[in-house]
């Protein structure tokens, strides 16, 4: 065996089993994993070299060995792209979708849930930006004077309800027609369309001096913007921190305060994950790798997913740095795609 292949699958012994038992592995332990096809002598040589290069290391004098973030990091890149979900794994957890569930709401819920279930850590799931969504109906209720509630359904069946004040009052009878004319115009076409749509519409009807379309159209340019404006930051569907609390590393109430600070103060998290919406694939983060401070002692593993053949969100899990990779990586990018076509049946 070459020298290079045989650290890195002594390595990969030390990972699995520290993830899997969280104690510190010895060069014993190792050999009988292996099933003495090494000798405990050159695995202890070989531990010696990992440690040196900073790969493991040991917490006590007398303990074992545990992977550092430098460690997991090494191991990742090995494996990220050779790991892979097997066919029947995959249909088990697309069957776990039933035929019920008709809204972009359910299908993220079920998609945390899912997350948080199979990998026994949080499952986190961005929520698309309105601009990958399309519209179903928008009603323009007056509240008061110049204010307005804007009730806005896509094509996934969200509703989401907005109160947005204008610059001067309105009548019903103009907000009814205003509705009528986005609803008229625009119904089944994306969001992303339809503010640069009316742009055009308003100058082609200056040139032509209809100032009654015109005023309409305006009017209902800013209602769109104003949506925009509101849904521009995304959101974050999570589930299972409950699962944290099993994991020896949460016995410490000081990581318990920081896991419980990144999801009450989440901007940190949807910041990072709206920086890597436009690559499609997986992303894993091990502590100080995320650029977060909250984050430093713990593992994030992302993927995005797709609406309309175009990046839309990600999903992902966050967990201690000691997590199943292998098992992860594979779990995120199958439940990404599921959550891609559900997205486009629901859009149907």
């Amino acid at each position: 065996m070459v020298k290079e292949d045989r650290k890195n699958l002594i390595l990969a012994h030390i990972v699995h089993l520290y993830v899997s038992t969280a104690t510190p592995v010895s060069s014993k332990i190792v050999a009988a994993k292996m099933g003495g096809k090494i000798s405990s002598a050159t695995i202890r040589n070989v531990m010696a070299e990992l440690e040196e290069e900073g790969y493991i290391e040991q917490p006590h004098t007398s303990a074992g060995r545990i992977p550092t973030h430098f460690g997991y990091r090494h191991y990742v890149d090995i494996v990220e792209d050779n790991v892979r979900f097997e066919k029947r794994q995959a249909e088990r957890l697309a069957g776990e979708y039933t035929r019920r569930i008709r809204t972009i709401k359910e299908v993220i819920e079920r998609t945390s849930y899912l997350i948080s279930r199979e990998l026994h850590n949080a499952g986190i799931v961005m929520w698309p930006s309105i601009d990958d969504l399309y519209l179903k109906h928008l009603e323009l209720i007056k509240l008061r004077s110049e204010t307005v509630l804007a009730v806005l359904v896509t094509m996934t069946n969200a509703v989401k309800n907005h109160v947005i004040n204008l610059d001067k009052e309105i009548k019903s009878s103009e907000l009814e027609r205003i509705s009528n004319y986005i609803n008229s115009n625009y119904e089944h076409k994306p969001f992303s369309d339809i503010s640069s749509d009316i742009k055009r519409v308003i100058g082609s009807k200056i040139q032509e001096g209809n100032r009654e379309v015109t005023g309409t159209a305006e009017t209902a340019l800013k209602i769109i913007d104003r949506i925009f404006e509101e849904n521009i930051g995304n959101d974050l569907y999570w589930e299972g921190l409950d699962n944290f609390m099993d994991e020896p590393e949460f016995h410490d109430i000081k990581v318990t305060r920081r896991i419980l600070q990144i999801f009450s103060e989440k901007d940190d998290l949807l910041k990072l994950l709206r920086r890597d919406v436009s690559h499609s694939g997986v992303k894993v983060y091990i502590g100080e790798e995320a650029g977060c401070d909250a984050l430093n002692e713990f593992s994030l593993i992302t993927c995005g997913y797709t609406l309309h053949g175009r990046n839309a969100g990600r999903l992902g899990v966050i967990g201690p740095t000691r997590m199943d990779y292998d098992h992860s990586i594979v779990t995120v990018r199958c439940l990404a795609d599921i959550l891609s076509s559900k997205l486009e049946e629901i859009e149907k």
